[in-house]
């Protein structure tokens, strides 16, 4: 087994980003989007590198579901904050 030392690395801290983000969104921190986002996207780039497409592909429609809870968070947020 050979050790690529971008792909660990890359997904070392896609997972970590994932785990910081979950419990931030356990705390209602809107951080916890931006930062799932980030670690969603990493972890696309690992499986395309990897060639496991319906991972990532899974990974990229999350990516985009926490863009799009991020965006109608701040856009509640901005509303009752008014």
């Amino acid at each position: 087994m050979e050790f690529e030392f971008p792909k660990t690395i890359i997904e070392i801290a896609s997972a970590i980003l994932i785990l910081v983000a979950f419990e931030l969104m356990n705390r209602k921190s809107l951080k916890g989007f931006s930062i799932m986002a980030i670690g969603q996207l990493l972890a696309t780039i690992v499986c395309i590198m990897t060639s496991l497409w319906f991972l990532a592909v899974m990974h990229f429609i999350n990516f985009l579901l926490m863009v799009r809870g991020y965006l109608k968070w701040r856009k509640v947020n901005k509303i009752e904050s008014s």
